[in-house]
């Protein structure tokens, strides 16, 4: 968006003297916000009446309205605040470092002093470049940290698009230096900052309540309920490290094993395009001497049932020199590590994509491991491939045949792409999607125009080790509007992301906060996720396409 365009939609009102709340609720808001949660303790939230005092601003904080400008410029209700471009301290004062902030959006409000925590949370959309704080401020001059109160994150306005989810929780050490007190929620663009002309960070449905405010399970639709059909083929992982593939019912029950693999390492499962047969890796080793292998991974197909086992490619390592490696270290020869991942199928339910890891591996584990990686085509029984998509992984393809990736490349002028999530379409051309690298993990949805994406988001702060991942939705034919329906802050990161035939939801791996996976759904309609296993062994999980419409297997199955 231009600068010219994002000024033309900003309304000269200040924001001096608004109440009220917010109008109508985004689908999503009431499920990525907690459904059950203490009062909010801003008031005038979503900026919706324009008669009262309670938001203090200065350096010309302004509003836009979402009837005379764009809805898409409005989270929900009618106004947004609007920071950034303009920005100019007018009214701003003189802090205790002698400097005067470009911008300020304050709101003062008091912390119970029982709060059992305290999370803080707005939505926002940013264009272009500047930085911004977020405080619970002692005053309205005073966002030194050292003088009281809590420095919430620093987070820059480059953003990639659409509305998203600012949220933090206060616990411990920061929870005991705002509890009890009167503090002001604020959000600062300081004078080291510098604010560009097409800089830009919209405001709304601001949220602290007292309470512990991140996303929770809730209760399976009764659409998921198990019905014996083992529509989910998982990876799972035992106490010994096996990895071994599994079929299950949607809500995480009747489960039976189907493959062991070649040497108890199956990953990355794709169920064909008609539901009859899954893909697997199968991680292995080459040659196969334990003597003289290498770390390696094959292809292997089988029929829904676990019978039909077949291997239908096999990487190769190639060892270098021996080791320990005794000459000058720019005579020694690394080895090639050649390994497969991330296995999707063609539409014509025979070709197999996969991406394709290779890597140095040096004598001295400490050395620099530089690696790389491309998108590959398989047509069994030719074990010859074609490449798909170079300097590139992470595929999902369409049934039309047109493929999302994520571009791959740690050095940009040989592929000649930015990071972020291309297209190809099936004629071989590309066309750049999304320019940031915090999306990711692409996945089509059945219906070949919307697709997901995790995205590694800018919450909670800078004062947490772990930001926190969320699942956007894209409707191919309005990228710049993407739709945030999983603020993702109930785990470490989540990935893996499969649709279930009718659209309407998706499971996805969720990493714990012990290092442990489960399984999730999410209901793309309402963003209500919960979880499918509970047991911390899950990997991975593929939603068999046409799932409702297949002949369900109820024979025993056939473990290879």
């Amino acid at each position: 968006m231009t600068g010219k365009t994002m000024r033309q939609i900003i309304l000269c009102a200040c924001v001096y003297g608004l109440l009220g709340h917010a109008t109508s609720a985004a689908a999503t808001a009431s499920q990525i916000r907690p459904q059950t949660s203490p009062p909010n303790l801003v008031q005038n939230a979503g900026f919706e009446q324009l008669n009262d005092s309670s938001w203090g601003s200065c350096g010309n904080v302004q509003l836009v309205d979402a009837q005379s400008d764009g809805a898409e410029f409005v989270h929900t209700g009618r106004y947004a605040a609007f920071m950034g471009a303009g920005a100019n301290s007018d009214g701003c004062p003189q802090l205790p470092d002698f400097t005067t902030p470009k911008q300020i959006l304050t709101q003062q409000i008091d912390i119970p002093a029982d709060a059992p925590a305290v999370t803080v949370s707005f939505w926002f959309r940013a264009f272009a470049g500047t930085t911004v704080d977020v405080f619970l401020a002692q005053g309205f001059y005073m966002f030194d940290p050292n003088l009281g109160g809590v420095r919430l994150g620093t987070f820059s306005t480059d953003q990639p698009p659409g509305w998203q989810l600012y949220r933090t929780v206060l616990q411990g050490e920061r929870l005991d230096r705002v509890r009890g007190r009167t503090l002001r929620f604020s959000i600062v663009i300081q004078s080291r900052f510098d604010v560009g002309p097409n800089a830009a960070l919209l405001i709304d449905d601001v949220q602290v309540i007292a309470a512990d405010g991140r996303t929770t399970a809730s209760p399976l639709p009764p659409a998921l309920r198990g019905d014996g059909s083992r529509p989910l083929a998982v990876t799972r992982v035992d106490n010994n490290q096996r990895h071994w593939l599994y079929r299950m019912d949607t809500d995480g029950g009747n489960v039976q094993l189907i493959y062991r693999g070649l040497l108890d390492n199956v990953r990355s499962p794709a169920w064909s395009p008609n539901g009859q047969r899954i893909a697997v890796v199968d991680n292995n080793l080459w040659p196969p001497d334990p003597q003289n292998s290498l770390p390696a991974s094959a292809l292997t197909v089988l029929n829904a049932d676990g019978s039909g086992v077949q291997q239908i490619y096999q990487t190769q390592s190639r060892r270098g020199s021996s080791c320990p490696f005794t000459g000058p270290p720019d005579q020694e020869e690394p080895s090639l590590i050649l390994t497969a991942s991330e296995v999707q199928w063609m539409p014509d339910n025979e070709r197999v994509a996969f991406t394709r890891g290779a890597r140095n591996q040096w004598c001295d584990p400490l050395r620099t491991v530089t690696g790389l990686a491309d998108i590959l085509l398989v047509a069994p029984p030719s074990l010859l491939t074609t490449p798909l998509a170079l300097f590139a992984r992470l595929p999902s393809i369409s049934r039309d045949g047109h493929m999302l990736f994520t571009s791959f490349d740690l050095s940009p002028s040989r592929s000649n792409r930015a990071d972020g999530v291309w297209e190809r379409d099936p004629g071989g051309s590309e066309t750049r999607l999304i320019a940031s690298n915090a999306d990711r993990a692409p996945a089509w949805a059945p219906d070949g125009r919307r697709f997901a994406v995790a995205r590694f988001t800018t919450s909670p702060s800078a004062d947490v080790s772990d930001r926190p991942w969320a699942i956007m939705i894209y409707d191919r034919q309005n990228l710049d509007n993407p739709r945030m329906v999983l603020f993702a802050d109930h785990g470490r990161s989540v990935s893996n992301l499969s649709w279930s035939p009718d659209g309407a939801y998706l499971v996805y791996s969720l990493e714990r906060f012990d290092g442990r996976r489960d399984i999730w759904w999410l209901d793309v309609a309402t963003g209500a996720t919960g979880p499918v296993t509970t047991d911390g062994s899950a990997l991975e999980a593929s939603w068999r396409p046409g799932a409702q419409q297949q002949q369900r297997v109820y024979v025993p199955l056939a473990v290879r």
